[in-house]
């Protein structure tokens, strides 16, 4: 075997394959024998950006390069707009606190639908660990592990956000727990991948409520192999 067929080997043992900063391929596990197109949905099911394709036996490819907005009418852009520091899945309440940036106009588009003509599908959890797909799907009953899970933000100029900040979150009428976010991002204009790392979970007494994140980091990925694409179908 020569280097080239090594390095070809590799890629398809790895699952999933970093081709540039914002493109990847890999296998989406138990899908059905259906094509479908990879969409982000920041603005709803009614202007679907289309980033990808999966085809039957569950072989993708997504590329964030190249999307733009000039699909979507403008007062429904204004509609979705927010600001940066409250388009993450785990924010800081304070402006001050987290500082530059908080302000750019940006949009979240937390998870990537699986459309097949003109219906919602499915939708691929990207994480680290599947274990970490039920408490995305429902953060009130199922326990948070640590692992990594992924999303993909849009924003409005390029940005580079070194914060960190705490916030309290209630466990009980009478308790709360100061949770942590780290903020490591360099964001360019346009959709980015963001690596959201739990580092450490507070365990809860589970007939209150489920055990949650108390210290995150929030990132630029760094290993892109390491993303699992987990479907859910409907």
């Amino acid at each position: 075997m020569d280097k080239m067929q090594v390095i070809v080997a590799v890629s398809l043992l790895l699952g999933i394959s970093k081709v540039n900063a914002q493109q990847l391929t890999g296998v989406i596990e138990n899908h059905p024998r259906s094509k479908m197109e990879l969409v982000l949905m920041p603005f709803g099911m009614d202007y679907p950006i289309v980033a990808g394709t999966v085809d039957q036996r569950g072989q993708f490819a997504v590329n964030l390069d190249g999307l733009d907005l000039k699909n979507v009418p403008n007062e429904v852009q204004s509609m979705f707009e927010g600001e940066l520091g409250y388009s993450f899945f785990f924010g800081c309440n304070d402006r001050e606190e987290f500082g530059l940036g908080f302000e750019v106009p940006a949009y979240r588009v937390d998870y990537i639908r699986m459309n097949q003509g003109d219906q919602w599908a499915g939708t691929a959890f990207l994480v680290s660990d599947e274990k970490l797909r039920p408490w995305l799907e429902d953060s009130g009953y199922n326990n948070a592990i640590p692992g990594s899970f992924f999303e993909v933000i849009y924003v409005a100029e390029e940005v580079s956000i070194h914060t960190a900040c705490s916030e309290q979150i209630y466990v009980s009428d009478e308790e709360s727990v100061e949770v942590e976010y780290d903020f490591q991002l360099e964001l360019k204009k346009g959709f980015n991948w963001v690596e959201y790392e739990i580092e450490e979970v507070f365990e809860t007494n589970p007939e209150i409520r489920a055990s949650f994140p108390s210290k995150v980091k929030i990132k630029n990925p760094q290993d892109l192999s390491a993303i699992k694409w987990v479907g859910t179908y409907y």
